[in-house]
């Protein structure tokens, strides 16, 4: 019996997603992409990342879920934006030294968006905390910046908290995160708080997405 495709593929076209099946048939110079190189484990979602005006396909990214392989880059992506901008918390160094423990254990789920070429270009966790879903931890690789990969993490974390009935997810944030902030309003997240939190020193906002409207 042919195997059971277990990950969605999308066409991310300005900033939209679309069903590759249903974008292929539209556009049928998209079926020869030339991406022939095996998908990562644990995939559970294929985006081409199109530039249609070029009708070019920039890269078949994949989103894979926790794998003790990618706990450096975890690690080391976050690391990177929260120096450059705050100071690492006692939150931070739980998380990120001992993701099993403290995110996965717990329910929660850790996505990673690869490159083609298997670069880790961004991660964000979905984190559980007193039964609630918190969306935390996402960050892209400088580098990478600019071709959606955001996107695509805030869409992977957005569907897994669906799967798993949870009605809401919570975001802590800073206001100085002005396009993160702006990227978060986009999927839908709105502002419930503003001000200091008594226990995060750099969340000065709380937003939050009711699931049961999406």
């Amino acid at each position: 019996m042919p195997s059971v495709k277990t990950y969605g593929e999308y066409a991310l076209v300005s900033g939209q997603f679309v069903e590759w099946d249903q974008f292929v048939s539209e556009n049928d110079w998209a079926a020869n992409h030339g991406f022939t190189l095996p998908l990562p484990e644990k995939c559970r979602g294929v985006y081409y990342v199109v530039n249609k005006q070029d009708k070019t396909i920039i890269d078949r990214a994949a989103v894979v879920t926790y794998d003790n392989k990618y706990k450096e880059d975890f690690k080391e992506l976050n690391l990177l934006w929260i120096t450059q901008l705050f100071e690492v918390e006692a939150s931070d160094i739980e998380q990120l030294e001992t993701p099993e423990e403290s995110i996965i254990h717990p329910g929660g789920e850790i996505f990673f968006v690869l490159t083609y070429q298997g670069v880790v270009a961004g991660v964000v966790a979905d984190i559980i905390h007193n039964g609630n879903c918190e969306l935390a931890k996402m960050t892209v690789r400088k580098e990478c910046t600019g071709k959606g990969y955001a996107k695509i993490l805030m869409r992977e974390c957005i569907e897994w908290a669906k799967e798993k009935k949870y009605p809401h997810i919570d975001l802590y944030s800073s206001v100085g995160l002005e396009n993160a902030i702006a990227l978060y309003k986009k999927f839908g997240f709105k502002t419930i708080h503003l001000g200091k939190h008594p226990s995060y020193t750099r969340c000065d906002i709380i937003m939050k997405l009711d699931l049961d409207q999406k």
